[in-house]
């Protein structure tokens, strides 16, 4: 499974998870998690799941952003 198919299960398992931030809120915590993470790597065999893990705790530990109302 390629890096980028994995990354999008991720995101639609936690936006499944975490409705109240929104998809694209899940996306920006996913792929800085998966950076942050890749770039310290010294195996990558599991980097999708310990990216799902951390992005999931960084989306539970942050309350929702509220839209700017005008």
């Amino acid at each position: 499974m390629d890096s980028e198919h994995s990354l999008d299960r991720v995101i639609e398992h936690l936006a499944a998870r975490f409705p109240h931030h929104g998809e694209q809120v899940v996306a920006e915590t996913v792929y800085a998690t998966h950076t942050r993470l890749r770039r310290n790597a010294t195996v990558t065999t599991h980097l999708a799941a310990l990216t799902q893990r951390q992005a999931g705790d960084t989306l539970a530990r942050n309350p929702p952003r509220r839209k700017a109302t005008t």
